[in-house]
């Protein structure tokens, strides 16, 4: 009976996190009422969720709190940013595609230019927000990153697009279903698809995995050129290790 309170006992973690899941999801949607804070409100989320997929066990109100304070200037900036660049070139193509009146067919062709910004514009949204909840930065160098980023992990920019417009598809291909995507939006999905996102970040950061086995061993995953590595550690490796991983991202950081 104890060995299943165990918090290293797979259905215990296993619950823990659909807790967290739940609790996230209500936070977000809670700091997102104002629209202006989503972008603070996805960095708080990613900073969770990364926590989580990493193999630790993190405080998600003190953590996403504490994140959506940290983050709030260059995060709102960057989402006011995004928004106001993604819906002026939507318009541009449902003036392109469907106002034919505005836009004369002759000058369809201006189509490839837009699409191409979006593909630019689209991986500050599924990059930039996990980048700057993970990595101390400029905002200058949290954009141009999440660009290259989503240019050199293309497979993985094109599994976060399929993630976020997963629930748009389902309610547009089963209307019947509608109600229920909602219901479940509201209490699981948003920070569900957070959580499956940053499975995909965490690889294309490049960060560290730490593993508790059944044998009580902490096994560390970490990821080089695409392929994964595992190493046993033992508990003072870890916390050693975590503090030079800090200071290494902040200087890494001060010098870009």
């Amino acid at each position: 009976m104890n060995e299943f309170f165990n918090t290293n006992n797979p259905g215990m973690r296993l619950l823990s996190n659909i807790f967290n899941v739940f609790w996230l999801n209500l936070m977000f949607l809670f700091t997102c009422l104002p629209i202006i804070t989503i972008g603070p409100s996805l960095c708080a989320m990613y900073r969770v969720c990364i926590k989580i997929v990493s193999g630790e066990d993190p405080s998600v109100h003190k953590e996403y709190f504490g994140e959506f304070k940290k983050s709030f200037k260059k995060a709102t900036i960057m989402w006011i940013g995004v928004l106001v660049l993604l819906g002026f070139f939507s318009f541009e193509l449902y003036g392109i595609y469907f106002r034919h009146d505005l836009v004369p067919e002759s000058l369809s062709f201006l189509q490839y230019p837009v699409w191409l910004m979006i593909f630019l514009v689209l991986p500050v949204f599924l990059y930039g927000f996990a980048l700057l909840a993970t990595f101390e930065n400029t905002l200058k160098n949290t954009i141009k990153n999440s660009i290259l980023l989503g240019i050199k992990n293309i497979v993985i920019t094109i599994m976060l697009i399929a993630i976020w417009l997963f629930s748009p598809l389902v309610i547009n291909t089963f209307p019947d279903f509608t109600f229920g995507m909602l219901g479940f939006e509201l209490f699981f999905n948003m920070a569900l698809r957070g959580l499956i996102c940053s499975l995909f970040l965490h690889k294309a950061f490049g960060l560290r995995k730490l593993k508790v086995g059944r044998d009580g061993k902490v096994r560390e995953i970490s990821y080089e050129d695409g392929e994964a590595s595992v190493k046993v550690i033992d508990d003072d490796e870890v916390s050693s290790e975590d503090e030079e991983t800090e200071s290494d991202t902040d200087e890494d950081s001060s010098e870009e």
